[in-house]
């Protein structure tokens, strides 16, 4: 089988990033994450699997409707993009811990030359969208008998 290239792993980062926000979130009642007009640019975690006959991927979007989700695949390259947007709260000031992401993603994948681009499959159900990357058959080599 071919092994798939993530295109962006910022897994790590983000981890750190996280971990050093809920550290200074324990130091200040406030938020450290104002820039951009409270926007802010986030990855949302995915699994990505494969099988003898297909590529699989999830994307937990928890609070996003499908309407909020752009699927795209070109030059081998999938890519999933969205933006959730900020919620209208009643009164910020009395916020203490803010640690819901708000802003646009995009998370692509470079995938192998062999799928069937004309049957990729995406479902979106209980916040988690499914991205179904069918392989194409890989012909078997033929042995050939030495005589």
């Amino acid at each position: 089988m071919k092994s798939v290239k993530r295109y962006s792993d910022l897994s790590v980062l983000e981890s750190m990033r996280r971990e050093m926000d809920h550290f200074f979130d324990d130091l200040a009642p406030f938020s450290w994450k104002r820039g951009n007009g409270g926007k802010e640019i986030w990855a949302p975690n995915s699994d990505m699997s494969e099988t003898e006959n297909e590529y699989l991927v999830k994307i937990d979007l928890p609070g996003l409707s499908k309407d909020d989700i752009e699927v795209n695949y070109k030059d081998h390259r999938l890519t999933i993009a969205g933006e959730r947007k900020l919620e209208k709260e009643e009164d910020e000031k009395n916020m203490i811990r803010k640690e819901r992401y708000f802003g646009t993603f995009v998370r692509a994948y470079t995938l192998p030359e062999a799928i069937k681009e004309d049957r990729i499959k995406a479902t979106f159900k209980d916040g988690v969208l499914t991205i179904e990357v069918p392989k194409t058959e890989v012909k078997k080599p033929t042995k050939i008998q030495i005589d």
